[in-house]
């Protein structure tokens, strides 16, 4: 399987916990949201991140402002279709879908205008409101769509790193591995591909 993402630090996240302050992280994956029949994201599609949840039964979970941020109309939901969606706390709500498709970015400037589209079931399944801080709340990938796309992922607990490999070709990884020795296997920091266009460098 040829290398998608390679070495893809986590964010560092700074909670209050038991009176005082800890250090956590949370494995975030570049994502372009787009409407279900595009054939590849617009060169200028804005990007997020998208914290990857293996705790999350569902395909995805957005909130209301994701989906406008990505020029999606969260009215334009699937028509009687709904889902349950249970928090950590037991909490149940029934969230509307909205028809999408997610694509994933890599951080190897070589594929860096070569995004993998992310099957969805139905859609991505949001909460029509916004949250009491959205500026700390990331849309998030369940691990049932990382399955279907047939990725295979791995977090680097020792180095704070998440790399995720694609279904591919044999060859595809020598010769990615060949493209990138020119720039001495560089990548691209989580913040300027969800900050910059697609395009790659001249």
């Amino acid at each position: 399987m040829p290398l998608f993402i390679d070495r893809l630090p986590l964010r560092e996240i700074a909670i209050d916990y038991a009176g005082g302050r800890v250090v956590t992280w949370y494995p975030l994956l570049p994502v372009i949201v787009t409407e279900p029949k595009a054939l590849i994201p617009a060169d200028d599609a804005p990007c997020r991140p998208w914290k990857f949840d293996s705790g999350n039964a569902l395909d995805a979970t957005a909130w209301r402002f994701h989906l406008e941020q990505a020029g999606l109309d969260p009215s334009a939901r699937l028509r009687s279709k709904t889902v349950r969606a249970r928090a950590a706390n037991d909490a149940v709500e029934v969230l509307p879908i909205r028809k999408a498709c997610l694509w994933l970015v890599s951080n190897i400037p070589a594929l860096r205008g070569k995004p993998l589209r992310l099957p969805l079931y139905r859609g991505v399944p949001f909460y029509d409101r916004t949250p009491r801080r959205p500026e700390v709340v990331f849309p998030l990938l369940g691990i049932r769509t990382l399955r279907r796309a047939r990725l295979k992922v791995e977090i680097d607990f020792d180095h704070l790193t998440i790399s995720v490999w694609a279904p591919g070709r044999w060859y595809e990884g020598p010769s990615l591995w060949l493209r990138r020795l020119p720039g001495r296997f560089t990548t691209i920091p989580l913040d300027q591909l969800c900050g910059e266009s697609r395009r790659e460098p001249e």
